[in-house]
């Protein structure tokens, strides 16, 4: 049998749209001395999915106790942003998860990955398109009013609440901000940082595949074209159009992508950028006073350059 990896179980629960898929694949991998012991489907299956009133913390609790012992030594991680709430739904269940959280793995140590709002938003958006989505930017952002459906909430965005929840619930000393700033402009130091916060003695240093960023997704200047593609093929969030011409994000959609990310359309339109251009108009300032406060609430340094309440220099608590 092999060593049970030794040291608290460490819970990243996103956001989404912070790195996260380079995080699992590249990041929280046996060469950085850390092990993976559950995924999106036993995240899904034994925490998110469940009803409220058939939620049971053993299966999940018994699957960690499981998997820390028969599987390779090294720093425990379960990485999911899916716990951080559906973005695209206003992230309502957000909390909902925190307390499942909290009776599977009181003991835990959460690392909360963010990044700012004002490019996060975009990436939603252009996420909503890749599952299928139809309206513009500015009804997206819009959310709805329609009595017991939600859409997009920018409140999911504000993340002070969600750290201060999870704080309560872990202790402030066991939950950590990290920024996708911090990763672009140091990945080493941010890296390391990290490792000493989940107890990772393991770590010396990232290897040279954790380098090679994933490619972007499509550029916003697609996002016309996109949507409207939407309208005749099927998805998830249009799962019976009129008519259908392939699935999303297949079919058309990803002819019509890879062609617009493309040269010549590529250097034609790479200036273009009408998502962001209404983000900064719809939201400008709306998320200052919840950056501030997170930067008060932070129990590690935490610098927010560049985010609403920050435009001037390093920002720490």
């Amino acid at each position: 049998m092999s060593t049970p990896q030794n040291g608290p179980l460490t819970l990243h629960i996103g956001y989404h749209k912070t790195a996260t898929t380079w995080m699992q694949r590249k990041l929280f991998v046996a060469e950085h001395g850390y092990a993976q012991i559950a995924d999106h489907d036993d995240v899904f299956a034994h925490i998110v999915q469940p009803h409220g009133l058939d939620f049971d913390p053993a299966p999940m609790r018994d699957l960690i106790a499981a998997r820390r012992a028969t599987m390779p030594a090294g720093t425990p991680v379960i990485s999911s942003e899916i716990l951080s709430g559906n973005p695209l739904f206003g992230g309502r269940e957000s909390e909902a998860y925190a307390a499942r959280l909290a009776q599977i793995a009181p003991g835990a140590r959460i690392v909360i990955s963010i990044r700012n709002q004002q490019r996060i938003l975009p990436s939603v958006y252009m996420q909503y398109l890749l599952r299928g989505g139809t309206m513009t930017p500015a009804q997206f952002f819009a959310g709805t009013d329609e009595f017991g459906y939600f859409g997009f909430a920018p409140q999911h965005f504000a993340y002070d609440r969600l750290v201060a929840l999870y704080q309560s619930l872990f202790g402030i000393q066991n939950v950590y901000v990290m920024t996708q700033e911090s990763l672009q402009r140091d990945m080493d130091g941010a890296a390391l940082a990290l490792a000493d916060f989940t107890q990772n003695d393991a770590f010396a240093g990232l290897n040279t595949a954790a380098r090679h960023t994933y490619a972007a997704s499509y550029p916003e200047y697609a996002s016309p074209v996109l949507r409207r593609i939407n309208h005749v093929q099927r998805s998830t969030l249009n799962p019976a159009p009129i008519v259908s011409f392939g699935r999303t994000p297949l079919g058309l959609y990803r002819l019509a992508g890879y062609a617009l990310k493309s040269p010549p359309l590529a250097g034609l339109l790479s200036g273009r950028k009408p998502v962001s251009d209404h983000v900064r108009t719809a939201f400008k300032g709306a998320f200052a006073t919840s950056n501030q406060r997170l930067a008060q609430i932070a129990a590690y340094p935490l610098d927010l350059r560049g985010y609403d309440g920050f435009e001037s220099p390093a920002a720490t608590p």
